[in-house]
């Protein structure tokens, strides 16, 4: 279990400070200027190295259906974004938005990889025992699938040839995730990177609710939740309603 401070200015210019463990939940609700980004950029100053921000709010896009990015230039992008989301101007600015959702989606394609290929090695060996055992374990992308299911979306995120992520949607045929309605782009690149976390982080989600509709983003943050109890999450809100629905 991991803690991690939040300091935060209180009034006649004092500061307070507040310990958040793994396993807890923090919501900053607040109208728009109320200072929820200021805050959830200073959090993520605060814990550099321990922190994964998902600036839910902004624009969220796919060139296409490939992964552009190399192993050696995810882990460049990966300290760019953390380099940004330490200054100040990560409050409104953010020079990295297409390479966020690239690394998430990355991070998402190689922990399917990872999971096959442990089957694969321990099919090798002749360990059955181990081969069941990891075959039993849901893998990240059925977890994915299973958060769209209990979130309202009815859609599936399937990997093809050449590591393209296709969704499909009823019997209809895969088409490329480049062509997902905006909600339902913001609802994968927020459960990608929740899942594939490290975990005993600090998990910055802000605003989830500004692409998705109630019914959406209330079971998509509960069962989150639920699948990540190893990390500590602030989540930052306009709708009074949502921290309401995750005490249900």
């Amino acid at each position: 279990m991991s803690e991690f401070n939040l300091t935060y200015p209180i009034e006649n210019n004092q500061q307070e400070s507040k310990v958040i463990k793994s396993g807890e939940l923090l919501f900053l609700v607040g109208a728009n200027g109320a200072g929820k980004s200021t805050l959830m950029q200073k959090f993520a100053s605060q814990n550099p190295g321990k922190v994964q921000r998902i600036t839910a709010h902004r624009q969220v896009w796919f060139s296409s259906n490939t992964i552009d990015l190399t192993p050696a230039t995810r882990e460049q992008s990966e300290k760019n974004i953390i380099n940004q989301d330490q200054q100040l101007a990560a409050r409104w600015r953010d020079d990295y938005a297409a390479q966020r959702s690239q690394v998430t989606i990355f991070d998402l394609i190689d922990s399917e990889n990872v999971e096959a290929r442990k089957i694969a090695e321990a099919a090798r060996a002749r360990n059955m025992d181990e081969v069941e055992r990891l075959a039993s374990v849901q893998s990240p992308m059925a977890k994915l699938n299973d958060i769209l299911k209990i979130s309202n979306l009815d859609i599936r995120i399937t990997v093809d040839q050449g590591s393209k992520l296709l969704a499909v949607r009823g019997n209809s045929p895969a088409y490329s995730i480049a062509e997902l309605s905006d909600g339902e782009r913001n609802a994968i690149i927020i459960i990608a990177n929740i899942l594939t976390a490290p975990g005993n982080t600090l998990i910055l989600l802000d605003e989830p609710e500004r692409h998705l509709h109630r019914s959406i983003v209330s079971p998509l943050i509960s069962t989150l939740l639920a699948y990540r109890e190893d990390c500590a999450f602030v989540i930052s809100t306009h709708d009074v309603s949502l921290p309401l629905d995750q005490n249900k």
